[in-house]
């Protein structure tokens, strides 16, 4: 039995908490170097920005790994959302949120080595979290980690990606739940990059679309006003990562866009608004291309999980451009879902079938044309 317990004296956290003073350059796959005695090799996988040995994070589904030898391990966060916690590919209970800077400790641990992976739950558009690092005591000792996957896919999207309300067991929930019951790291984009031994970034906004937002909230942004950025609170923060090359993007958005006929305050008409949908996700797929290289695959999913016009558009603009000649681009065929998550979202049931589905999808197109 595992035993966890949370010590909040600002000596013993920094006892021996990771004081990780490495450069990195680039901001989402990297490798520390292990040199310094004291410290840890840590990958992060997804968008964040360190500083002063600090992660700053708003996206949701960012990770990190460290590996240690010893019986604990220590999690040191301040957020106002969850962090999921695995060692050895076991699930160990949650870091709730905290208001204040906490080391959350796993004890009890078989001795001998292990691998942590530790994962942000949720997104926070408007304030960024923080993530400290890894803690030891008593007998614990960093390790090297191996190598970081050669496999990358990226995910862009919005709720119908993050693992919105997939703990829920129904489609009722309050703001508040739908907060505590939302877990990226177990939504099937995360659960589709672990079964393909690929490293992530999940690059969703819940309420976002590519044109116009939830029911027209968030006036003056959509999915472009972020899509460049480190942190979605601070649009300075520039992302580069010059060793991001994902071999597959995976492109679920759209259902915010056209869910809702525009108001009288937005400045649209429906027809208006049908037509910079288009033109905007055609342009999207595009740049998309450009970006990524002939080679890798850009995967579509509708933008809902019903027979809708928002659909409709998509797969039209995916048939004239696979016509137009790229033939690395497909739309995906969604199973059929419970859809018994918050307000009509994919459930645990749902990530798990839509993961089983996306990876043999991506496996059999990379055995037609190569990809990994």
């Amino acid at each position: 039995m595992y035993a966890i317990d949370s010590d909040t004296r600002q000596a013993r956290v920094g006892k021996r908490v990771l004081r990780m003073a490495f450069w990195l350059s680039l901001l989402s796959i990297g490798m520390v170097d292990a040199a310094a005695p004291q410290g840890a090799a840590v990958q992060l996988i997804g968008r964040a920005r360190l500083s002063d040995g600090v992660w700053q994070v708003t996206w949701p589904g960012v990770g990190w790994r460290t590996a240690f030898s010893g019986s604990q391990i220590g999690v040191t966060t301040q957020d106002t959302v969850s962090y999921s916690v695995s060692i050895d590919g076991a699930r160990m209970k949650s870091i709730p949120p905290m208001a204040t800077r906490q080391t959350t400790w796993y004890r009890g641990l078989a001795v001998g080595n292990h691998v942590v992976e530790v994962i942000r739950m949720q997104g926070t558009r408007r304030s960024a979290g923080m993530f400290f690092g890894f803690a030891l005591e008593g007998d614990g000792q960093w390790l090297p980690l191996p190598s970081a996957p050669n496999r990358q896919i990226e995910f862009i999207g919005d709720s119908g990606l993050t693992g919105y309300g997939d703990l829920s067991t129904t489609t009722e929930c309050s703001d508040e739940e739908t907060t505590s019951r939302s877990d990226a790291s177990q939504s099937y984009a995360i659960l589709a990059a672990h079964q393909l031994h690929a490293d992530w970034q999940l690059n969703a906004v819940d309420g976002i679309g590519l044109v116009r937002n939830y029911q027209g909230i968030w006036k003056g942004t959509n999915y472009g006003t972020y899509a460049a950025l480190t942190l979605q609170s601070d649009t300075t923060s520039h992302y580069l990562d010059r060793s991001w090359h994902p071999q597959a993007v995976v492109v679920r958005i759209g259902q915010n866009d056209l869910g809702s006929p525009p108001g009288a305050d937005e400045p649209w008409t429906p027809a208006q608004l049908e037509t910079e949908f288009v033109n905007s996700y055609r342009s999207l797929l595009e740049e998309l291309r450009e970006r990524l290289g002939p080679r890798s695959l850009i995967i579509v999913l509708p933008p809902t999980f019903a027979r809708t016009p928002a659909n409709q558009k998509v797969a039209a603009i995916v048939s004239a451009l696979r016509s137009a000649g790229d033939r690395r681009l497909y739309e995906f065929q969604v199973p059929k879902l419970e859809l018994t998550g918050c307000n009509f979202h994919p459930n645990l049931s749902d990530d798990h079938r839509l993961a089983a589905a996306l990876v043999r999808f991506i496996n059999e197109q990379s055995r037609r044309g190569g990809l990994w």
